[in-house]
């Protein structure tokens, strides 16, 4: 394993800094180098504290309040030191383990000193038997007694500590029991998905995957019909909020639902496909931290030798509590290596839709793919409808239905609504009719009356000849000017409608085109998730 530093910088952060003296400390007797680990981790963890108080910034009122938090908290955790002192014997367990674990990342000889007994206490008898197996001499006997007290604690710093140790053969051997099954109505521990994403890092080797594969088989395979049920609901959901963005031209048709719902089915199931071949993206970077990976074989290591005895379990989770709240930091109880997260099916969802392309995720899409490509299937064939055969445009306020290569139906109506709009005017009109009829009587009147009244009542005649022949020809221009807009809205409406034609025949195109990608694109998906 490539990160065994990462182990013994962890492991080593709260023990003697000096093995060599700890070997001589030990040499004088238990008693004396449990109450010397005690004395020395309490000023040290006194230190730090201390450390973490001056650093106290922001506000007055709000250096105050966590100033008196961190002060409380300090005072409790005091009290609990005096509390845990009484634990001294799985402390030096502890202790020795720890040492253990860090010699064997290193490379180094796993310490020969033994593991006095304490009575329940699962990691006396596991170490012991731990320090036997990676000096490959008989553990019959502690292994035993280890199973016998926690079987499931025992495999699990077996497994750990031999791949931090690089022993591949003792890994391999205790994975399948550190494991176990994934039922799928319980959560998974934060060390069972530990060892999960690990392996499907490559971190355990080919033996690792193919364990890990068989695991989820065997989950996916045991899921009874109402699970099976809600489960495949969820993989639609989450399928469905692929993006689904399509670049629609500016058209002038009216939308057209089932072509939209091709073309939006279509797109989703080509970014199924980018998920699929791992080309989504980078995942987003999470934001850094000082504090180590919780998901780490080593923080979960560290986690489970800490974990104290049954008595001590509850004391040294509070301690972790106050230690977190002095030094302003939010303590989960992910931290514990028995922490439950998510069932089982819900990370495989999880993991199916990481974006980067990780092991993880491919291993998590083939082990989904009975409801990964029922999903696609679905979509694939809503990509692949017909073509629309006709589509609506609106022309001068008027449906006009436009249907591949035939005329379009309501145009005649749009002609008969523009002739009605510039329909003409008589001409000549009453009023030019009524100023030429008087107009021709007033003239007449010159011969009848030969004097100075008939002059004046001629003249008046001749103003309404002229103005009714005005009003006359008025009256055709204007009709003529109705005609020439008449044709040119005709026209216009025309061009409407075969641009509205073209626009359908380029959507019949685009949906055969999505059709036919929509094909492809569930080949491809069904090849990454390994289904012919």
């Amino acid at each position: 394993m490539t990160d065994g530093s990462a182990f013994t910088d962890w492991l080593m952060s709260d023990n003697w800094q000096d093995y060599r003296q700890q070997r001589a400390i030990r040499s004088l007797g238990d008693e004396v180098s449990s109450l010397s680990s005690s004395l020395y981790t309490q000023q040290r963890e006194s230190s730090r504290l201390r450390s973490e108080l001056s650093k106290l910034q922001g506000s007055v009122e709000a250096r105050l309040s966590r100033l008196i938090r961190s002060f409380d908290a300090f005072v409790e955790l005091s009290d609990l030191r005096v509390t845990l002192a009484m634990f001294d014997p799985p402390a030096l367990v502890r202790h020795r383990t720890r040492l253990l674990v860090a010699a064997a990342s290193q490379d180094q000889p796993p310490p020969a000193a033994g593991f006095a007994d304490v009575p329940g206490y699962w990691l006396a008898p596991a170490a012991t038997a731990l320090g036997a197996l990676l000096r490959d001499e008989d553990a019959e006997e502690p292994l035993t007694l280890a199973l016998e007290r926690d079987a499931g604690r025992t495999a699990l710093l077996i497994t750990l500590t031999a791949t931090a140790a690089g022993r591949a053969d003792l890994s391999a051997a205790w994975l399948p029991k550190a494991l176990g099954p994934l039922p799928a109505g319980e959560p998974v521990t934060r060390a069972v998905r530990a060892l999960w994403t690990s392996a499907a890092a490559g971190v355990f080797g080919p033996d690792g995957l193919a364990l890990v594969g068989k695991r989820l088989a065997g989950l996916v395979d045991g899921v009874d019909p109402e699970r099976e049920r809600t489960t495949a609901e969820a993989w639609r959901a989450r399928i469905g909020t692929l993006p689904a963005t399509v670049t629609r031209p500016q058209s002038i048709l009216e939308p057209v639902p089932d072509a939209e719902k091709a073309l939006a089915a279509g797109a989703r199931l080509a970014a199924l496909r980018e998920l699929c071949a791992g080309t989504g993206g980078p995942a987003a970077p999470e934001a850094a931290t000082d504090s180590p990976d919780p998901y780490s074989l080593a923080a979960v290591l560290r986690a489970l030798v800490d974990e104290g005895t049954d008595e001590e379990a509850p004391l040294l989770r509070r301690s972790a509590e106050l230690r977190a709240v002095i030094e302003d930091r939010e303590y989960t109880d992910v931290e514990q290596w028995a922490a439950p997260l998510k069932p089982p099916l819900e990370l495989l969802l999880d993991d199916a839709f990481l974006p980067d392309g990780s092991p993880l995720a491919r291993m998590a899409r083939t082990a989904s793919a009975r409801w990964l490509l029922p999903a696609a299937e679905r979509l694939a064939t809503e990509a692949a409808t017909d073509p629309p055969r006709e589509a609506t445009t609106a022309i001068e306020r008027t449906a006009v239905r436009v249907r591949a290569g035939t005329t379009p139906q309501g145009l005649d109506a749009v002609r008969d609504a523009l002739a009605a709009r510039y329909a003409g005017e008589p001409v000549p009109d009453k009023a030019a009719i009524a100023c030429l009829a008087a107009g021709a009587l007033l003239c007449v009147s010159l011969v009848a009356w030969p004097n100075a009244l008939a002059v004046i009542a001629t003249l008046a005649g001749a103003v309404l000849l002229l103005t009714g022949a005005v009003r006359w020809w008025q009256g055709r221009q204007r009709n003529a000017e109705r005609q020439e807009r008449l044709a040119a809205n005709v026209n216009s409406a025309e061009q409407r409608a075969g641009r509205a034609a073209a626009e359908l025949d380029d959507l019949r195109g685009r949906l055969v085109a999505a059709g036919q990608r929509a094909a492809d694109d569930l080949a491809a998906i069904r090849n990454a998730v390994g289904v012919p």
